[in-house]
């Protein structure tokens, strides 16, 4: 199941921005890019998956599940105007599901926290 085309961050300029102008936090099994968005729209999400740091197909397209699920599992946990990239790491397909959910959560409320207060 996809994500709706208005949650997903497709243009590169987006990306770019993200990266220079968001936080960044070191995950461990990812890294997550996170910023304000440019406009009031729905959260918007992406994943990216490396073919060199996870070079089989078959690895990275479950990465890019479990990283979509993680998303789509709390879509309270980003507000609206705010958007998200997971750079996903081999380690990512070790880890069980319930542990990637909570430090996906522990970090986008980290980031909320510090951008609030």
């Amino acid at each position: 199941m996809r994500l709706p085309r208005e949650r997903r961050i497709r243009a590169s300029a987006d990306f770019s921005r993200l990266r220079l102008e968001g936080s960044r936090l070191d995950c461990g099994p990812f890294l997550l890019n996170l910023g304000k968005a440019t406009s009031d729209s729905p959260a918007r999400f992406a994943v990216v998956v490396a073919k060199k740091s996870i070079p089989l197909a078959v690895n990275r397209n479950r990465a890019k599940r479990l990283a979509r699920e993680i998303f789509r599992a709390d879509p309270h946990l980003v507000p609206v105007g705010w958007e998200v990239v997971l750079i996903a790491r081999p380690s990512m397909l070790k880890k069980p599901l319930v542990q990637l959910k909570r430090l996906y959560a522990t970090a986008i409320a980290g980031v909320l926290a510090k951008h609030e207060g």
